[in-house]
């Protein structure tokens, strides 16, 4: 009601405007600028007015509307002219065959939610002259005004909330005829400049029936600079630039702009951002985006095709965020990863797609510090396609491609549910060619080694299905050759693992199954390929024998362990052939570490020396002790003269005058003598070491005479010696 007043009260004072300028223009003047404050709530300084009577036209010139403090101007012109039908007021009926304004110039101030006209609004809709209330038997406000014509126009928006001054240059607008009782639609034809080069131009029509319009905008070369200083008010950026080109089109009601259609197509080109540092951090060379049908009262956007040319991207990741995220200047009131999934899911009538979304030759260049020394990589060539991405389908297929560090390729076909991305996904993997030295900052701080050269190749199967990964991982590296640091959060045998793996090409092949459950909050899937990969590490260095037996075939129980009899000095034939396996392992992998270490139980050994002494009285007569296990007690017991003891006793006391301690040991340097000394005649270069173990060790406790083998690098083994 109260705007009607207004605009009745606006009507009331044209109307007594033209009245005077009718009567005489010198009069209307003069009054106007004497009486403006009471009129309008402002002073006017007013040039001229002329009025034609004959052709009933009035013109105004070097008009002038001041500021709330009398000084500084509002709004001026260089020339208003107006051609009238005075006597159809008589009627009724304001009629205008012309309306045309040239040269001019308006400012608008902002500062916090406070314009510098809101004096004039509260003047109107405070001035109880103006406030006539409305008949609702009264007829209509006849109008009519043709041929309206702005031009040579400027507009400056002061924005002091940000301190920017926007100026839109040589404003021109054309309206053909706007009246009371029209039927057709109004049409309404607007042009300006950028301050910084290009242009905007729109078209509206609108009927003043039903109020349904549809408008078209064109927007030519706008500089996006000129939005630096809105930006950084929720952004931490240096400068914005970047060429926006548009055009559009609106459809909806002036009763409610909110449900109005949006269409067309957007354009950005030569987009670059800098953060605070001066640093670049996103750019593109071309963004193009189509907009199918955008409409925002139903929370419906659909979009045509999404492509991104030549795009840029710094990603710097620290321990608790990135980059990116400090982008935001409320980055505390950002929300959380939960209540943002709580956020997502709340919006059920969200409607949403993409017909087609394209990457195009896009970059990366991603930084860290988390194990402090700087880690950079770069990724480039990035090409991602996908097609229909929609909130009402159930599967959505992405493939991309990319170029690792300048040299390694990645293809990959991600799948996923877009209702349940995070439980529901497929992802495929194949790199090839990735330079594994690339990443020793990684390897160096997390296992303690250092990779001097070695290429991989990496295939991958994963797929989720109600937040279970089950993924299929095949590891392979070529001429992978690693050095070992000394440190390491967590100390992984890998050094010597990649050499078991080494096939005979030199190739390391891995196969690395991952399994767990995403449901729990505290499982990562990091956390699971890392113990995926450990453990496969640490299971292939505590049985080094299952890798090694398919270089020397056999029995992989010939390569754990060499058992003898208590009594034995020298290798049966079997054993002999257990040694040749060893120095062919020697031959084939000339890295690799054998040792021999010799175990016993020397009391047991020394019951079976005591047997074969007390044995050699018992053969004389062509027995065999060890066969004739009845005669031989018969034998001992006879010897004794008693049934007190045991057998074994028996046997000790009888063999009492031995030094079964010395008799032992020289057994035992026998044997392992004749071993060095059979690898040394059949290899002079060996490096099989053959030692006699700790006599404290458990492995002794009820052990015959056995050589357990273990496998290493020669490296390490030379490291430990020293």
């Amino acid at each position: 009601m109260r705007s009607k007043k207004v605009r009745i009260g606006l009507l009331i004072l044209l109307s007594l405007v033209l009245i005077l300028m009718y009567l005489a223009p010198g009069i209307a003047r003069n009054y106007l600028v004497k009486n403006s404050p009471e009129l309008i709530g402002r002073q006017i300084a007013l040039g001229d007015i002329d009025y034609n009577y004959f052709t009933s036209t009035a013109k105004a010139y070097d008009f002038k509307l001041l500021e709330a403090n009398g000084s500084d101007v509002f709004i001026s012109f260089d020339t208003l002219l107006i051609n009238l039908e005075p006597l159809k007021y008589l009627a009724g009926k304001i009629e205008i065959e012309q309306f045309y304004l040239n040269g001019l110039t308006a400012t608008i101030v902002m500062q916090d939610s406070v314009f510098n006209f809101d004096d004039m609004i509260a003047f109107y809709s405070g001035n109880d002259t103006l406030n006539i209330e409305e008949d609702p038997a009264a007829e209509s406000l006849k109008y009519a005004v043709s041929d309206i014509v702005i031009m040579n126009s400027d507009l400056y928006f002061d924005h002091r909330n940000v301190n920017k001054l926007t100026k839109l240059e040589d404003i021109n607008l054309k309206v053909p005829f706007i009246g009371w009782d029209q039927q057709e639609k109004s049409n309404v034809d607007v042009r300006f400049n950028l301050s910084n080069g290009g242009y905007v131009e729109t078209t509206l029509n609108l009927n003043p029936n039903d109020g349904d319009f549809d408008a078209g905008l064109d927007i030519d070369r706008l500089d996006l600079s000129a939005f630096y200083e809105y930006a950084a008010q929720s952004l931490n950026v240096n400068s914005m630039n970047g060429i926006l080109n548009a055009s559009l089109q609106l459809d909806g009601n002036v009763e409610d702009f909110t449900k109005a259609i949006l269409t067309g197509n957007v354009e950005v080109t030569d987009f670059v951002m800098t953060d605070t540092a001066d640093k670049k951090i996103l750019g593109a060379k071309n963004i193009s985006c189509d907009l199918s049908r955008i409409d925002y009262a139903n929370s419906d956007y659909q979009i045509g095709k999404l492509e991104l040319t030549d795009t840029y991207t710094f990603f710097e990741l620290d321990s608790t965020t990135n980059n990116l995220a400090r982008l935001m200047k409320d980055e505390d009131a950002a929300p959380s990863q939960k209540e943002a999934k709580a956020n997502i899911s709340s919006t059920d009538n969200l409607k949403y797609s993409i017909d087609r979304f394209i990457i195009k030759n896009g970059a990366l260049d991603y930084m860290d510090n988390l194990t402090g020394q700087p880690f950079d990589y770069h990724l480039n060539e990035i090409n991602i396609n996908t097609q229909e991405i929609r909130n009402n389908v159930d599967w959505v297929t992405i493939n991309s491609t990319m170029l690792l560090n300048n040299r390694g390729n990645l293809v990959a076909q991600l799948g996923f549910n877009p209702n349940d991305y995070t439980k529901n996904l497929n992802l495929d993997i194949a790199i090839e060619k990735f330079l594994l030295s690339d990443i020793n900052i990684y390897t160096d701080y997390h296992m303690g080694h250092n990779v001097v050269q070695g290429d991989m190749y990496y295939y991958s199967k994963s797929k989720v299905t109600d937040g279970i990964i089950n993924s299929e991982n095949r590891l392979l590296v070529k001429n992978a050759k690693l050095e070992t640091t000394g440190g390491g959060l967590n100390k992984v045998p890998l050094k010597f693992a990649f050499f078991l793996l080494t096939d005979k090409n030199g190739d390391v092949n891995m196969e690395i199954p991952v399994n767990g459950d995403l449901n729990q909050p505290s499982v990562k899937v990091s956390t699971i390929v890392w113990y995926a990969f450990k453990n496969l590490i640490g299971k292939t260095v505590a049985a080094p024998v299952n890798f090694l037996v398919g270089l020397v075939g056999g029995d992989p129980k010939e390569l754990e362990e060499m058992s003898f009899a208590y009594t034995d000095t020298i290798p049966s034939q079997r054993q002999y052939r257990q040694l040749n396996k060893l120095l062919d392992l020697e031959r084939q992998k000339e890295e690799l570490a054998i040792k021999m270490t010799y175990y016993v139980d020397r009391d047991l050994q020394k019951e079976a020396l005591a047997k074969e002494w007390v044995g050699q009285g018992f053969n004389k007569d062509g027995s065999n002790y060890l066969k004739d296990e009845a005669g031989f007690r018969e034998y001992v017991f006879d010897i004794v003269q008693t049934d007190t003891l045991s057998f074994n006793d028996a046997v000790m006391k009888l063999a009492s005058d031995v030094n079964l301690d010395s008799l032992s040991l020289s057994r035992t340097d026998a044997l392992v003598d004749h071993i060095r000394n059979y690898l040394k005649r059949q290899h002079l270069d060996t490096n099989i070491k053959v030692e006699k173990g700790d006599s404290n060790a458990p492995e002794n406790l009820g052990a015959y005479p056995t050589f357990k083998f273990t496998y290493g690098l020669q490296e390490e083994n030379d490291q430990t010696e020293d």
